[in-house]
């Protein structure tokens, strides 16, 4: 149940953020504000990939880093509604900077859980890390898939 509420949280994150981040080299045109944006995001998390994950994981558990870092989209969610250099850059900035830790926290979390159920079920820990994975990216892909259909 934990794979699958972790799944269905990215899901649902990434249908909203991807489909906003498809779309804005053509929404937020304008100045070139959209691509200024989401070159905020990646290049905060070049930097965040350095020094974000073991840091915080260290500090907040795996868990609380994981929620943590996916409140980190909201606000480029929300500054869609509002969108200028003002809102859309800093906000890009604290996506990347919650994006590796998000991912890192992430990874981590699903291989914890599949080695205590491996071990629960007496089964095969790597087995059950890669089932946990393939249902994790299936319900993270359809993202993809239900952004571009809302949007």
């Amino acid at each position: 149940k934990n794979v699958a509420a972790v799944s269905c949280a990215f899901m649902v994150q990434f249908t909203a953020f991807q489909g906003t981040a498809n779309l804005q080299s053509s929404i937020n045109a304008a100045d070139g504000l959209g691509t200024v944006s989401l070159s905020s995001i990646y290049a905060a998390l070049v930097v965040s990939c350095i020094f974000v994950p073991t840091f915080l994981i260290k500090r907040l558990t795996v868990k609380w880093t994981l929620c943590l870092s996916m409140l980190c989209y909201a606000p480029y969610i929300g500054a869609q509604f509002y969108p200028a250099f003002y809102t859309l850059v800093p906000a890009g900035v604290v996506v990347g900077l919650g994006a590796a830790p998000m991912w890192t926290s992430k990874a981590t979390y699903l291989t914890q859980a599949g080695s205590v159920y491996a071990k629960l079920t007496d089964q095969a820990v790597d087995g059950i890390i890669v089932r946990f994975f393939g249902f994790f990216f299936l319900a993270w892909q359809t993202a993809e898939l239900w952004g571009n259909l809302i949007s």
